[in-house]
């Protein structure tokens, strides 16, 4: 079972997102695993690292990091797994040192294929996503490419996935869910 939470900056989605995947895993006795894609950069990333393990402390969550290449993982084939952050992984894929230049198309297929590789190895896949305008207003090549991607690959998973939510202001919106869930 694949599901989303997109929403912008502050806006609520991760906490959504980690309370639903531990009553998830809760109500069926399953693993829960913290899938955290942030790559550790300097004090600062170490620093947000450790506020959001704190926050999650006590709510059961097994912490893995894997900044790239989320497929290669082994996982109980029955845990909740919540991935933080699709930005994060995409950047990492993007433009992390030694990575050749590849085309958008090959990015995007590596990537959504990467993730679906992923649910198939766990009971249910909860990804937190984002917010990005996807007009070319950045100024930067580099940005408007990964904005493209980022929307891209959002856009396909949200098209194949059983729930989406949208988190505004704290306020969480069910845009779409399967029935039966």
């Amino acid at each position: 079972m694949l599901v989303l939470y997109a929403g912008g900056s502050a806006s609520g989605k991760s906490e959504a997102a980690e309370a639903a995947a531990a009553a998830a895993a809760r109500e069926a006795g399953r693993p829960l695993i913290y899938l955290a894609t942030m790559e550790r950069g300097g004090r600062e990333a170490a620093a947000r690292i450790e506020k959001h393990r704190a926050q999650r402390a006590e709510k059961g969550f097994l912490t893995v990091e894997k900044a790239c290449a989320v497929h290669e993982l082994t996982l109980p084939a029955d845990a909740v797994v919540l991935l933080e952050d699709l930005g994060n992984l995409i950047g990492n894929e993007l433009f992390s040192p030694g990575e050749e230049e590849r085309s958008e198309e090959t990015v995007l297929r590596e990537l959504r294929e990467s993730l679906l590789a992923l649910e198939k190895k766990c009971g249910q896949l909860i990804l937190v996503g984002a917010l990005l305008a996807e007009e070319p207003r950045y100024g930067d090549p580099e940005t408007e490419r990964y904005v493209r991607l980022f929307s891209a690959l959002q856009n396909a998973l949200a098209a194949r996935a059983d729930a989406v939510y949208l988190a505004e202001l704290g306020a969480v919106r069910c845009l779409k869910r399967k029935e039966g869930l």
